[in-house]
């Protein structure tokens, strides 16, 4: 591909209007002027990437949209010039490929089939996720620069979450390259074995392909009216999982040799199927008949395994028309999620999806696109449980509002919970496409304050109905809590829901600021904080309670220093303390053995950031082995 004029003279040998050729110089322009200078891995430059996902996206016969997505994404979008020049909807797809990388950093533990869901549901316009699967196989064509450990990262990422996503989206042809990139780099010496293996026995395997089809040709000649039949090449990773799941050497793998056959109607693929079996030899069972019984994404085709007269074998698949363009575009707008429970109205969420099927045939009907991109999300958001169950709520919507989503005991005995992972009260707003995992306390009840905090009418009404049965009922145990601190003593955290507890940092696990913290509600009527990863407080945490940092302080905090003993170390504290901002209202110094001392300073810090970067300096103070906050 020569650069910028080879990618153009693609796009008019695919048959893209004048108007979209000039859309796509001038996005070009655009992306060369900022990227250029901008250097990958690979040693060559984001114009250059961005290009050849712009190739890849053409050669799929992608729509003008999804290419000028990949020509653009990435760059420091001027809202305004990228409105006038190519149209607000291209500014919104620019804006969701990078919500895409958004929703991907905030779950990058959760399991491959739930991420999948959760970016499928969140997008508004699939041709992102087109978008996003172009610009992986770019990566990966490139994947040699990068460390090996990196590389490894992104291969298994490919075969987990981007295969999989462009198998259930129809895009074959990029899914075929995906795997085999991954894999390569994932198993080379495997790879290269079965590639090797390939290349060695092609010519046979061609061979056999064509006298198969002069056989059948002139079997059912009479018979039966075949309007295509040609051979089904395998790729290698195809290979090695069907080698792993039989546990068998290559060479007694008979399905490389691969037969598909088109055929008129229904009629003529039973009809070829009995006079094949009546010619051949049909190996027991390996007949699947996916015509009177689809495959759960609506898949339909005949398969049989035959023995030859050379003593090879052959995989057959017989379908119509029809059914050979349903599977080599993929999944239509009849496809559900594996796990998911189908609803009417889930199914108006992914009916989009039948879009990007369009997209690889070429389609450029501009009404036909803007009736498939209408916003059917409008003012909700999508929120999953930790398995992958999709929850609907309003914008705005907080904890509480997930929680009665999911069952109402649950809501009424909600504490905080953790989202993506993170340790959060009952006031956190949620984001599209965030990760909840509610946390109860089974004497936990329901408060008038909530009333004001929920987003949801419905949430609104199950905490009314709850508070008229209980309101007759002693106060909770939490309300009886009492502060237990003098004015002039600061105090780092805070709960939102036991406002008048005292918090005291745990001594077993000592938690810094800014740390992930939980609190314990104590016999003394004071919470325990501790660090969320702390072995004492995991024991115990079906009593965990929602505790946050304080962001501002007005008192003296009072921390200790540890470190070894020398000459010097407390003036170095001090300088180091002072240096960083703090007015020290308090220093002592004592020793814990003969080569051990321990320090401490009250101080007044503005805020916590002021705090974690004091932290951060201490540290670095020359034998200082722990710092920790009363």
């Amino acid at each position: 591909m020569a650069g910028v004029s080879g990618f153009l003279k693609l796009c008019n040998e695919s048959g893209y209007s004048v108007k979209e050729q000039k859309q796509f110089q001038i996005a070009l322009e655009l992306a060369q002027k900022q990227l250029t200078s901008k250097q990958r891995f690979s040693g060559d430059t984001f114009f250059d990437h961005n290009l050849r996902v712009g190739v890849i996206l053409v050669q799929h016969r992608s729509s003008s949209d999804a290419i000028m997505v990949g020509i653009l994404h990435g760059l420091d979008n001027d809202k305004k010039f990228i409105t006038e020049t190519f149209g607000e909807h291209i500014l919104k797809l620019l804006d969701e490929v990078e919500e895409v990388k958004i929703i991907k950093g905030r779950n990058k533990n959760l399991e491959a089939e739930t991420l999948r869901r959760i970016i499928l549901t969140t997008l508004k316009d699939p041709l992102v996720i087109l978008v996003k699967l172009a610009n992986k196989l770019d990566n990966l064509r490139t994947i040699s620069a990068l460390p090996e450990e990196k590389q490894k990262r992104i291969s298994e990422e490919v075969l987990d979450f981007y295969a999989p996503l462009a198998y259930r989206l129809g895009v074959e042809k990029i899914r075929v390259e995906l795997e085999n990139l991954a894999f390569k780099v994932l198993n080379p010496r495997r790879y290269n074995e079965i590639s090797k293996y390939l290349e060695q026995t092609q010519e046979q395997r061609e061979k056999n392909v064509q006298g198969t089809i002069r056989l059948i040709k002139k079997l059912v000649q009479k018979d039966v009216k075949i309007i295509k039949i040609k051979g089904r090449p395998k790729h290698v990773y195809s290979i090695y999982k069907k080698v792993k799941k039989k546990n068998k050497k290559l060479e007694e793998i008979y399905d490389l040799i691969g037969i598909r056959i088109i055929t008129k109607e229904i009629k003529d693929c039973y009809t070829l199927l009995g006079l094949l079996h009546q010619e051949f030899e049909p190996l027991k069972g390996r007949l699947k008949d996916y015509i009177a019984n689809p495959k759960a994404n609506y898949y339909r085709s005949i398969h049989t395994g035959l023995k030859l007269p050379n003593d090879k074998v052959a995989e057959i698949q017989i379908r119509t028309e029809e059914m050979n363009e349903f599977a080599e575009e993929g999944l239509a707008a009849h496809w559900r999620y594996k796990g998911v429970k189908s609803t009417e109205m889930f199914e108006k969420k992914v009916a989009w999806l039948k879009e990007i099927l369009e997209s690889q045939k070429g389609t450029h009907d501009k009404e036909f696109l803007e009736v498939a991109k209408v916003d059917v999300f409008g003012d909700l958001i999508y929120c999953y449980t930790p398995k992958g169950d999709i929850r609907e709520l309003p914008v705005g919507a907080m904890i509480l509002d997930f929680a009665f989503s999911v069952h109402e005991q649950v809501g009424t005995q909600t504490i905080g919970a953790r989202v993506n992972g993170k340790f959060v009260p009952l006031r956190h707003v949620l984001k599209q496409g965030d990760v909840v995992e509610i946390l109860t306390n089974k004497n936990q009840r329901p408060r008038r304050s909530w009333v004001k905090i929920v987003k949801s009418a419905k949430s609104r009404q199950k905490i009314r109905k709850h508070l008229r049965t209980h309101e007759k009922l002693p106060a909770p145990y939490y309300r009886r809590i009492k502060p237990e601190t003098t004015e002039g003593q600061g105090i780092l955290v805070e709960s939102d829901d036991f406002p008048n507890a005292v918090c005291v940092l745990a001594k077993c696990c000592h938690p810094s600021p800014a740390e992930n913290i939980a609190g314990i509600v104590t016999k003394r009527k004071v919470i325990s904080v501790h660090q969320t990863t702390c072995r004492q407080a995991l024991k115990e945490e079906d009593r965990w309670v929602v505790v946050t940092w304080k962001t501002l302080f007005n008192q003296k905090i009072k921390f200790f220093v540890q470190a070894h003993e020398r000459s010097g170390l407390l003036a170095d504290l001090l300088h180091t303390i002072a240096n960083a901002g703090f007015n020290i209202k308090e220093a002592k110094a004592k020793l814990i053995d003969r080569t051990h001392a321990e320090c401490s300073f009250s101080v007044i810090p503005r805020d916590l950031d002021h705090l974690v970067d004091l932290v951060k300096r201490v540290k670095k103070v020359k034998g200082t082995t722990n710092v920790f906050f009363e």
